[in-house]
């Protein structure tokens, strides 16, 4: 059933009885669908993408930044603004030149010498993030590090995509690529999973699948891994260790471990699921500002 049929997917909530309300949990397959035809489009053979803004931050060591519009998951702690639950009411349409023009400019204003594709799912227009990344190995001495975000979505339902992408972020050195994949695993267990991620615990092979895939076609990448203990047992963290030291153990040694930060649109999400152990019993001024804020239908 797509988006048109089922009514937009925005972020999950919990009936009286503590069931998630429709249309939740969500097929990501058919999300990524669904969402592909709000964000990314060609026009005259250029491959488009919505962004909202570009911008550095201190992490990596300083990055530019292209925040890109729309999601294939409803993470419950999700930082992300609205711009991932309303897809069609944010962002611009940007050419590939148009990002990596932007980009370079925030790096030269800043001194950078690394950039990312980041904000929501980066990987949902995979032709344009290829231009971009064309773009960048043309100008390879104004690159240290070219970040690509992912939660492995696309990259489990798409063999072709992680060779593709080895071509600019191989993990052979003397290929002089300058990208590097960061995978987020949200879940290792079914039940946790659907949880956390609002997707159908089906799924939960989705994101191991495109580690495989990744470590098969040479790409260099780690894995992040949420191991807040408010999030993640010690029995679905050791399952997702397991299952990564079983692609290869190097891939389990270099996991990135992340504890949560309660953003503002996070503390609003996780309320409506009932999460009050971790927004608290009182709303805050922050998460009223984000739930103030919020698009309405």
């Amino acid at each position: 059933m797509s988006q048109s049929e089922q009514g937009p997917v925005r972020f999950a909530r919990r009936g009286p009885h503590g069931e998630l309300e429709f249309p939740f949990p969500v097929d990501p397959k058919q999300l990524t669908v669904d969402t592909r035809r709000i964000v990314c489009k060609v026009v005259d053979g250029v491959p488009l993408r919505k962004y909202t803004s570009f911008y550095a931050v201190g992490v990596y060591g300083g990055i530019a930044t292209a925040y890109s519009v729309g999601c294939n998951f409803r993470c419950v702690f999700c930082w992300v603004d609205w711009s991932r639950d309303w897809p069609e009411s944010h962002g611009v349409f940007y050419s590939p030149k148009e990002v990596y023009a932007r980009l370079r400019n925030v790096m030269l204003n800043r001194g950078f010498r690394r950039a990312r594709v980041s904000g929501a799912e980066p990987t949902l227009c995979p032709d344009h993030l290829c231009a971009i990344l064309d773009l960048v190995h043309q100008e390879p001495s104004a690159f240290d590090l070219f970040v690509i975000e992912t939660n492995g979505v696309v990259l489990g339902m798409e063999p072709d995509l992680a060779s593709r992408l080895a071509e600019y972020a191989s993990r052979n050195a003397s290929d002089g690529t300058v990208g590097h994949v960061r995978l987020s695993i949200r879940g290792g267990l079914p039940e946790p999973f659907e949880e956390k991620t609002g997707c159908s615990r089906e799924f939960v092979d989705l994101p191991f699948i495109a580690v495989q895939r990744l470590w098969a076609a040479g790409v260099s990448f780690h894995v992040a891994v949420v191991v807040d203990p408010r999030f993640t047992s010690k029995e679905e963290k050791d399952t997702i260790y397991r299952r990564l030291g079983e692609i290869d153990q190097s891939i389990r040694r270099n996991v990135e471990e992340e504890y949560l930060d309660p953003y503002p649109h996070a503390l609003v999400r996780l309320r409506a699921v009932g999460r009050t152990d971790v927004t608290g019993e009182k709303v805050s001024e922050r998460e009223r500002q984000a739930s103030r804020s919020r698009p309405r239908e």
